[in-house]
């Protein structure tokens, strides 16, 4: 009997024993487990921290591209937290397949982890056009103007026009009044810059948190080439005065343009004149000054607007029953439309003035039109 009990004493003993080797086992799996979770946790931290800091070398790089695009400099080694970011730039002048692309990468790093992002720039085109009227600094219209819309793509004024699209756009103050009618939006980026007067009407929606647009001026090398390919003294018939000397024109009769780039310092057109295009014409012109279209005057009248583009770095002014059919593009001067004066188009000034019956038809088929590249944009983002 005694022995009996040894033995499942003994047993027991066993039984305990691998129990407690058993429970050992899995305390040195949990705490390996936990070091790994630990070092895990670690080596993510800092995976993490290093990509952020790649990130904000890659946006910093982005942003001074914005502001200047041939920048390729990039940046060696700088401190941002408690690591450091390099920069590189590839363009066109390091690869020419690259035509206008930008390759953007950015390596992050700290004492324990790296890592890399990469971004990918293009120009993005300009639409100077996408609204009947913009004014950088102010668009004042009144007495009566109105605005609204039409397609030439698509047919005639009368067969195409509806009382919308007339829109209005602005960085600044826009201020309507005296029963002007908007038949489209209002958008300004200058908080509480639209101002809609008593007995004046806008059909859209009136807007003053859009963002800012950014207007490129017409450059002096723009007007360089201008001046260098006009066709000013072959190009042009009828009745007018062209100095070869100043490059002014004046007309006081009808004259008639061909297709091709005309170079001016200043154009008049006195009362009754008419500058016409020759039928499929398609004429840009730059004026490195004022334009002036007195009483009943008309340029491009009864025209198609995109078939002829103005850009100049003085003042427009359109005077009592004058019209035009075109665009005006002189983001640092004055657009100033007059007495029952009509304007088929579109017109991005620094300033427009509108008043006393004028009317503005924006022609839709004008939002395809670019000029250049507005700014840098981001088609591309990779963590490598």
């Amino acid at each position: 009997m005694s022995c009996n009990i040894r033995n499942q004493t003994g047993s027991a003993l066993l039984v305990v024993l691998m129990l407690v080797f058993m429970l050992s086992l899995l305390g040195i799996a949990a705490i390996d487990t936990s070091n790994v979770a630990v070092d895990l946790s670690f080596n993510r931290s800092h995976s993490d921290e290093t990509f952020y800091i790649a990130e904000a070398g890659a946006k910093l790089a982005f942003m001074t591209i914005r502001n200047n695009p041939q920048w390729d400099t990039g940046y060696t080694h700088v401190a941002f937290g408690s690591g450091f970011y390099s920069v590189n730039v590839i363009d066109s002048s390091d690869d020419p397949a690259l035509v206008d692309t930008i390759i953007v990468t950015s390596n992050g790093s700290n004492e324990y982890a790296k890592s890399t992002v990469r971004l990918i720039l293009v120009p993005l085109p300009f639409h100077p056009f996408r609204t009947a009227l913009f004014g950088d600094s102010c668009v004042d219209i009144r007495n009566s103007m109105s605005t609204d819309s039409y397609n030439s793509d698509s047919g005639s004024y009368v067969t195409t026009v509806t009382d919308d699209g007339g829109d209005v756009g602005s960085n600044g103050i826009i201020d309507i009044k005296n029963g002007a009618v908007i038949n489209g939006d209002v958008t300004t980026s200058l908080a509480d810059g639209a101002i809609v007067n008593p007995g004046s009407i806008v059909t859209g929606t009136v807007t003053t948190d859009a963002a800012e647009q950014h207007l490129p001026a017409v450059m002096p090398e723009d007007l360089n080439v201008a001046e260098a390919t006009s066709i000013a003294g072959t190009g042009i018939s009828g009745d007018y005065t062209y100095n070869a000397t100043t490059k002014t024109f004046r007309s006081d009769g009808n004259c008639t343009l061909a297709s091709g780039v005309y170079y001016f310092t200043d154009l008049v057109l006195d009362n009754s004149a008419s500058l016409s295009l020759e039928p499929g014409a398609e004429v840009v012109i730059y004026v490195e000054g004022d334009i002036e279209i007195k009483n009943s005057g008309g340029i491009n009248d009864g025209g198609v607007p995109e078939n002829l583009l103005i850009f100049s770095t003085g003042d427009l002014v359109l005077k009592n029953s004058g019209n035009l059919y075109g665009v005006f593009y002189s983001p640092e001067a004055t657009c100033d439309l007059r007495n029952s004066g009509s304007f088929f188009g579109a017109v991005v000034a620094r300033n427009i003035i509108g008043h006393s019956s004028a009317s503005f038809h924006y022609d839709r088929n004008l939002g395809n039109i670019t000029k250049g590249t507005a700014d840098i944009g981001m088609i591309g983002w990779k963590e490598l």
